[in-house]
C-alpha cells in the first residue's frame, strides 16, 4: 500500500537513499531474527566481536548498499538491520500507519538491544538512519555506546526546505524532464515502488559533488530495492512527532558527525546535531556530497579510525 503524502520535499527526501544500491552479490556469515508488535524482524551479521549496528537510509531501503560502511568496521561484528518494512521484515499483509511510526521504529531497536544481550548499543547510521540513531538515543540516552552519524538528517524537519532547494538547483534539464516523466508514470499504470525508484534514478546526480559519480549509480540501483509505502508512512509520522532535540541535548555519548560539504542537506544540519551533543566530534569532507564512502573513501575511513582510536581502552 503506498500512501501519498502530497508533500513534495519529503517525497524528494525518502528518495535520496537509493543512489546507493548496488548490483553486487555478497554473501554475509551470519543472519538473525527477533520479533517485536508481532512482527519478525531480520538482520544480516558479518564478522566477530562486539557488535555494530548499522542503519540505511530512507526510510523505505534495503540495507545492502550499507555494506561497504560496514566494512570501516573489521575488528566489530557487524548487524545490518532491515529495518521494518523493507527486505525480510516486510510484513505478510498490508502495511498499517500504526505500525509505521517513529515510536515503533525506535521500540524495534530496543527490542534488538535486547536481542543482542547488550546493555548499550554502538549505531552507525546514513541520512535517515542518522535520524533513526538519534531518536533511539533521545529516547534512551543510558543505552547508548556509541554514535556515528553519516550524513544524518537533522534534529528536526527544518532542513527539509533547503533540502529541496538545493536539489532542485543542481538538477539538469534532462534530470527534470526524467523526474517529470516517472512522477506521472503511476498513473499509466506503473507501481508506486518502481515510480519512485525511477525518479530516484533521474535525481541521483544532485546528491553528489561529481555528477559522472552520480550517473554511475543510476545506473547501477536495483530494482524492488525501495519501498515507498514504507517511506510514505513514516514520513507522515515523522511530520508530526519528529523533533529530538530535548533529548540530544542529555547525550554524553562519543558521537562522530561525518558530513559532506556538498551534500544537499547542509553544512547547517551537521552544525545543528553537533550543537546539541556537546560530546560529538564534527568532519566535514571536501568535494564530498551525500555519499562519503563512494566520493572520499579515504577520508571517510580516516575519519571513522580516528574517532575509534580516540576513545582508547573503550574499544572492544
Amino acid at each position: 500500500m503506498f500512501v501519498n503524502t502530497d508533500l513534495r520535499p519529503l517525497r524528494i527526501l525518502y528518495l535520496l537513499q537509493a543512489v546507493l544500491l548496488t548490483t553486487a552479490t555478497v554473501v554475509l556469515a551470519q543472519d538473525g531474527s527477533f520479533v517485536n508488535r508481532d512482527l519478525r524482524l531480520h538482520y544480516r551479521s558479518v564478522g566477530a566481536g562486539a557488535p555494530v549496528v548499522i542503519l540505511s537510509g530512507g526510510p523505505g531501503f534495503d540495507v545492502d548498499y550499507m555494506l561497504p560502511v560496514a566494512e570501516a568496521f573489521p575488528s566489530f561484528r557487524r548487524i545490518l538491520l532491515e529495518q521494518r518494512g523493507t527486505g525480510r521484515s516486510m510484513p505478510t499483509d498490508l502495511l498499517r500507519a500504526e505500525d509505521m511510526t517513529l515510536n515503533v521504529v525506535v521500540e524495534d531497536l530496543e527490542a534488538l538491544r535486547v536481542h543482542l544481550q547488550q546493555e548499550r548499543l554502538f549505531l552507525v547510521g546514513h541520512s535517515w538512519g542518522g535520524m533513526l540513531a538519534m531518536a533511539y538515543a533521545a529516547a534512551h540516552p543510558t543505552r547508548i555506546e556509541r554514535l556515528i552519524l553519516i550524513d544524518s538528517g537533522g534534529p528536526t524537519l527544518e532542513f527539509v526546505s533547503w533540502f529541496e532547494d538545493n536539489i532542485r538547483a543542481r538538477l539538469r534539464p534532462q534530470d527534470v524532464e526524467a523526474e517529470r516523466y516517472w512522477a506521472e508514470a503511476e498513473k499509466r499504470g506503473v507501481g508506486a515502488d518502481k515510480v519512485a525508484l525511477e525518479t530516484a534514478r533521474a535525481v541521483t546526480p544532485a546528491y553528489f559533488y561529481d555528477r559522472d559519480k552520480g550517473l554511475a549509480f543510476a545506473a547501477t540501483m536495483l530494482d524492488g530495492s525501495l519501498h515507498a509505502g514504507t517511506s510514505a508512512l513514516l514520513f507522515a509520522d515523522l511530520q508530526k512527532n519528529y523533533d529530538v532535540r530535548a533529548g540530544l541535548s542529555r547525550l554524553d555519548r562519543p558521537t562522530l558527525i561525518i558530513q559532506g560539504h556538498q551534500d544537499p542537506m547542509g553544512d547547517k544540519t551537521a552544525g545543528d546535531i553537533h550543537a546539541l551533543i556537546k560530546s560529538s566530534t564534527q568532519v566535514y569532507l571536501h568535494k564530498c556530497g551525500h555519499f562519503p564512502w563512494v566520493e572520499q573513501p579515504e577520508a571517510f575511513r580516516r575519519a571513522i579510525d580516528d574517532f575509534l582510536k580516540g576513545l582508547g581502552s573503550s574499544l572492544p
